[in-house]
């Protein structure tokens, strides 16, 4: 199908799009609603949304979801590596396409025999912005192996492996003890042993609603968060803070443990439709059984609210397979350069 069948939309705002005709492309894509790109454009303020709508015959078939990025929390194995890609990214951004502050591609496309044909317009389009922008990478991330493979990207972008894959488990019980009892001997009798730990010394799970902590509060919440991804060598998340800040915004659920007062950790539980997000844990590793409470307090939420499905994020995948989480394979992704100096340092930085 030729190229000029679609007419093409570029936005810089949902505004533009307008709420009906945003939702109605969504559809049954999780975390892919006005509601939720609205607080993701709160929330990443610094960023430079682009929004590539695609049309075909009067009718909008096809999404593309960019943001171009000064800053982004990259995996990387040296502290020199990641000063390096910094400071690459101030001078040439990152134009990634992703669904906004989830693991999740940010490509919604029509069924065959439009999706080939919409991807390869949407790429060439992204390409062009990626130019206009003097972007240093286009990247699609959070892809499945064979989307990489696709005809439209296999002369054009790159592929390579994201280090951590992400998690989620589907909800198929009607409540919290019949999930319980679901799990194995040992980890039921993990779980008493962790409740009454917890019990013994005084941690209190409590729920946020809508989740707007104080201004100290907020402080020690991004510092227990920050503390989880130091611990396991991850580069600290820059927009933690306003992602707590504005999640009024949505469906979201503050969870807190306290002990005598005192944050020791911390998540946040979002839901979108039929799936929810645990994410944004941080813990005090001074303080034992807290953070096990903290998880699961999050399933519990995602069992009440009638969520099917409970996205885990990455890390911790031994815990979180006891508890029947599964580990997704979307951990592909795609890029492209016109820079030659950053293809080299790429190839160098990516796995093999």
């Amino acid at each position: 199908m030729p190229a000029n069948s679609f007419d093409i939309q570029i936005a810089h705002s949902i505004e533009e799009v307008g709420q009906a005709a945003w939702d109605d492309l969504a559809g049954g894509h999780p975390f892919a609603h006005y509601r939720w790109y609205r607080y993701a454009e709160a929330v990443l303020a610094d960023d430079l949304p682009i929004y590539i709508i695609l049309a075909h015959s009067g009718r909008p078939v096809a999404r593309a979801t960019f943001w171009l990025k000064r800053q982004e929390a990259i995996e990387l194995s040296s502290k020199l590596a990641r000063r390096l890609v910094e400071m690459i990214l101030r001078r040439w951004p990152l134009l990634v396409c992703r669904t906004p502050l989830v693991d999740m591609p940010g490509l919604i496309l029509p069924d065959p025999p439009l999706r080939e044909a919409a991807r390869q317009v949407i790429t060439q389009v992204a390409q062009e912005q990626a130019r206009r922008y003097r972007a240093s990478f286009l990247v699609f991330d959070y892809l499945e192996r064979e989307e990489t493979e696709r005809p439209g990207w296999a002369n054009i972008l790159i592929p390579t492996t994201l280090p951590d894959p992400g998690t989620h488990l589907d909800i198929t019980w009607p409540d919290f003890e019949s999930y319980l009892q679901h799990l194995s001997k040992k980890t039921r009798r993990q779980y008493r042993l962790n409740c009454n730990r917890a019990a013994d010394l005084g941690i209190e799970i409590k729920r946020h609603a809508p989740p707007a902590p104080d201004e100290t509060t907020l402080e020690q919440a991004v510092s227990l968060i920050h503390a989880v991804e130091t611990y396991h060598g991850s580069p600290p998340t820059p927009w933690t803070q306003p992602m707590l800040s504005h999640a009024g915004m949505v469906e979201a659920t503050w969870l807190t443990a306290e002990l005598e007062g005192r944050l020791v950790g911390c998540a946040t539980f979002f839901q979108d439709g039929a799936t929810g997000l645990m994410t944004m844990l941080g813990r005090d590793y001074e303080v034992q059984y807290a953070y096990f409470q903290l998880i699961y307090e999050a399933i519990c939420c995602t069992i009440e609210a009638g969520v099917r499905v409970l996205r885990g994020g990455s890390g911790a995948y031994e815990m979180k397979e006891r508890l029947g989480f599964q580990v997704e394979s979307n951990n592909y992704l795609a890029y492209a350069t016109h820079h030659r100096g950053l293809q080299w340092l790429a190839c160098r930085l990516t796995p093999e």
